[in-house]
């Protein structure tokens, strides 16, 4: 072939490029103007346009990292990283010149917050995608949008770079993205399959959304369970952005959809110029970029701005302003609509567009941004002084670890916290010196205090998007008490809290480990785990201890030195590993005779079995909640769990389990309802042998209408005058929604009265406990009156909404029942005592059920020994 035919197709197929490029920058950037040539845009670094393919994570990192290197404009760090190991980065995007002064920008832009200074300084802005990973598009609009910051020589894209330091997190979640990234990219078919009925758009259980435990992370901005959410949070509070964007996607057949939301969801706490000025100052940037390229969208019906662990509503607690943007999902790269195909590269068009708008506004409104979070610290200070709660005072003197978990989640949102100077007694409850803390409310933070420490129970709505309450000194089931009066104010902590557990001697007799502590069942656990025979006490004692009596109570760990088949030494090595490493003291004890109470050789000292638990998984099984387990168990614990697919139960032998856990399933049993009658009469012979079968909501119902126990269900009681007339009240088409939403308990905590003698109960020191409650599975109090561990009380509402019928309903219904059949039992949750990683107060109910469980046996009502 000629060198003229050779260079004449270079030129053709560089021609092309530069045409197919041009089309993808005019469809992405339509009024952009001048571009620079050479920053490469994502599809000439990736190799495929975007919108074609789903782009994994190293590539967007990779990606991120060459605008890096080719731009003054960009700087890029790695802040961290996920449990699959992937990296977290942040990009930096602002003028060469303000890269050059960048820490001192950050200082002024701190400093501004409440003192009238640097108002010529850039404002701080952040732009944050893809926390639920199977809603992607927004990934691939951030590289989009950073290189268009990057490339574009426009007049309004210089002053941008000027006036604005923006920060950009392309993936909050990566380990969920790369999940749905394969699982899109590998059913892509071509030409692309637009039925929503395809393969392509319909993931296998559990799909994207979640991160590697199967967590929400958009809920997870307040109690900070997770790396990803923490690591993301000590850069927010390093910068302290005006605004923080969230974007997301919601059903196909949806529009767009940014604010303001629904007007009776806003947080109360938060001053009214948020919702009533700024959002609607900042609506009209994003209607003009809707509009520009022709997208449909919504605003103020849905979405709610309540809770304070979203993306889009955290800042608004720190007096900036937060953003949701909704889009309807492609599922994929090509779906069918009501109108026409939703293409994936339509779906990132409008993010990017919503992207812009923000960056925009931000300059548009940077003098109302100003002066909102100066009034916003002005009048949290001022409310805070008129406020009667001068301060809480909190802290579980038994129990310094999940006290130190409090007081770490209070200093991860920059709550000021001080130790206590002296033991008090308030409101009956005892706060020791050196294991009690003081949260001062008059602090810059006073609405976080609020959000953390006040208890809800006045709404303008019934509906609720999320929960309705998240009062986490409840999560933590600590005393606690409101101050009314001046105090005195300790050392304030500054540092995270780790609890140094004392040395631990050696004793040729008796170790003992109180059960009181949150992770007493990590040194169990790991104890048994390496060989080590431990007992525990099922009545309490006292005993000396370094010549000063102390008490143990219900649940302590005894573990003999003699009764052992490892050696003395091996065993005193173990125990100086595991209190170590579980951050427990370890007791040792020269005698079995004790003060008061049971001797150690007593028949109430019982030989602990080393669980072996299995968790069934599936279709219609909430994965939420299977990963709240498997998350407490391999990240608290460290203890292994067998993950059982549903579908594989029925060949599964069962008896090389101890425990089996079934969490909700939805209502009425949701996905347990397919298993078969064989599977079930095979649990019912586990069971009579001796297995222990653990349920929560609605797999507790889903158990006892298949006959696994001889508990109820509560049923709803009718009056005799519904029985013989009755009638059906009309209500308009509109009010469907209010009517039906008032029936749910969509997240609101209740007090229980918790029987602590029992080993459910082990542990526990008060018998009043905060529980969290969203469902309406609700339990009748057994027959048996050793059977009902936990029982909600005659007025149970503590914190959140619950209709009035709920309310009457809920009262005095059992919230944990323990049913022996056969040589096992079946322990009924009516909740879910792990929520979202957060609940250390009942973490406890259920690793006693994992623990203890084999040990259960009920007294018999009608004289005999026991009930198995």
């Amino acid at each position: 072939m000629k060198k003229t035919t050779l260079l004449f197709i270079l030129f053709l197929f560089l021609g092309i490029s530069c045409l197919h490029l041009q089309a993808q920058n005019a469809y992405f950037f339509p009024k952009a103007e001048k571009l620079n040539l050479a920053i490469p845009t994502p599809e000439q670094f990736l190799g495929y346009a975007i919108g074609t393919h789903h782009t994994r994570h190293d590539r967007v990192i990779a990606y991120m990292q060459e605008l890096d290197r080719l731009s003054d404009r960009i700087s890029s760090e790695i802040f961290g990283q996920t449990y699959e190991y992937r990296p977290q980065i942040l990009l930096t995007i602002t003028s060469p010149a303000n890269h050059a002064r960048l820490e001192d920008i950050r200082k002024a832009h701190l400093q501004r917050a409440t003192q009238n200074v640097a108002d010529n300084e850039p404002l701080v802005i952040h732009l944050g995608y893809n926390v639920h990973g199977n809603e992607p598009s927004s990934t691939e609009a951030a590289m989009l949008t950073a290189y268009y910051l990057a490339a574009s020589e426009s007049e309004e894209t210089l002053n941008w770079l000027s006036n604005l330091v923006i920060t950009l997190d392309p993936v909050i979640n990566p380990d969920g993205r790369d999940r749905h990234t394969h699982w899109a990219n590998m059913h892509k078919g071509t030409p692309m399959v637009a039925d929503p009925l395809d393969r392509e758009h319909n993931e296998v259980w559990p799909g994207g959304r979640t991160n590697h435990y199967w967590f929400d992370l958009n809920r997870d901005w307040f109690l900070g369970v997770h790396p990803e959410t923490r690591n993301r949070m000590k850069m927010f509070h390093k910068w302290k952005p005006y605004v923080n964007t969230d974007h997301h996607e919601m059903g196909t057949n949806s529009s767009f959809y940014f604010d303001p939301g629904l007007p009776a969801s806003n947080n109360p706490l938060v001053p009214k110029n948020l919702y009533e000025n700024l959002h609607i100052r900042f609506a009209k940037y994003f209607e003009k970029g809707m509009n520009d390229i022709g997208s449909m969208y919504f605003t103020k019906e849905v979405f709610d701005k309540l809770y304070p662990g979203y993306g889009s509503s955290y800042v608004n607690f720190y007096g900036g302003i937060g953003f949701l943007f909704e889009q309807a999902s492609s599922r994929g790269h090509l779906q069918e609509t009501t109108t026409i195909p939703l293409t994936f590269a339509f779906t990132i068009r409008n993010q990017v567009a919503a992207s812009l708008a923000t960056i925009r506004g931000s300059i548009g409104e940077r003098t109302e941004l100003i002066k909102h979070r100066r009034d916003f610290y002005r009048i949290s200070l001022e409310n805070a002084r008129k406020s009667p709660v001068k301060g809480y005072i909190f802290g579980d003197s038994k129990d310094e670890n999940r006290t130190n978990a409090f007081v770490n989640m209070l200093l991860s949102h920059e709550i000021e916290c001080y130790e206590v100077e002296s033991d008090q007694s308030i409101e009956g409850k005892k706060f020791e010196k050196g294991k009690s803390y003081i949260v001062p409310t008059e602090q810059l933070n006073y609405i976080m205090v609020q959000s953390v420490f006040e208890n809800v129970t006045k709404f303008a709505d019934s509906i609720f998007y999320d929960a309705s309450t998240w009062t986490l000194v409840h999560a933590f089931g600590l005393p606690h008490a409101e101050l009314k009066t001046p105090f005195a104010k300790g050392k304030q902590v500054t540092e995270t809290k780790v609890k140094v557990p004392a040395k631990v001697e050696k004793s040729n007799y008796a170790y003992l480990i109180d059960w009181t502590d949150y992770y007493a069942p990590k040194a169990l656990y790991h104890l048994v785990n390496e060989g080590a025979i431990v007992q525990t006490s099922f009545k309490p004692f006292s005993t000396a201890i370094n010549g000063k009596e102390r008490n143990f109570g219900y649940g302590t760990l005894v573990i003999p030195v003699q009764q052992q088949k490892i050696s003395a030494d091996s065993l005193f090595s173990l125990l100086q590993k595991v209190s170590k490493a579980a951050m427990i003291d370890v007791f040792s004890v020269s005698t079995g005779y004790n003060l008061s109470g049971i001797d150690l050789g007593s028949n109430n000292v019982r030989t602990v079995k080393k669980p072996e638990v299995l968790i069934v998984i599936g279709a219609g099984i909430n994965a939420y909640e299977v990963g709240e387990v498997w998350h407490l168990l391999d990240q608290r614990i460290g203890m292994p769990i067998t993950k059982l697919e549903l579908v594989n139960l029925g060949r599964a032998n069962l008896s090389k389990y101890t425990t089996i856990v079934m969490v909700g399933g939805g209502f009425g049993g949701g996905g347990y309802n397919s298993i078969d009658e064989g599977t079930k009469n095979r649990l019912k012979s586990w069971l009579a042998s001796g297995g222990t079968l653990i349920t929560f909501k609605g797999a507790a119902e889903w158990a006892i209408k298949q006959g696994l126990t001889k508990e109820k269900l509560k049923e709803e009681k009718k009056d005799e005058k519904d029985k013989k007339d009755p009638k059906i009240t009309r209500i308009d088409f509109d009010k469907a929604a209010p009517t039906e939403g008032a029936k749910g308990i969509n997240g609101a905590i209740f007090e229980i009265d918790l029987d602590i003698t029992h080993p459910i109960g082990f542990g526990y020191t008060n018998r009043k406990l905060p529980i969290y409650r969203n469902g309406v599975t609700m339990l009748e109090p057994s027959t048996n009156p050793y059977n009902t561990i936990g029982q909600y009380t005659a007025n149970p509402r503590i914190s959140g909404y619950i209709s009035n019928d709920n309310l009457k309903k809920l009262a005095n219904s059992a919230a944990i029942l323990v049913s022996g059949e056969g040589a096992g039992r079946v322990i009924l949750f009516s909740d879910n005592p792990n929520f979202r990683g957060t609940w250390y107060g009942t973490n406890k109910l259920f690793l006693n059920a994992l623990f203890l469980g084999s040990l259960i046996s009920a007294p018999n009502v009608e004289g005999g020994e026991h009930e198995d």
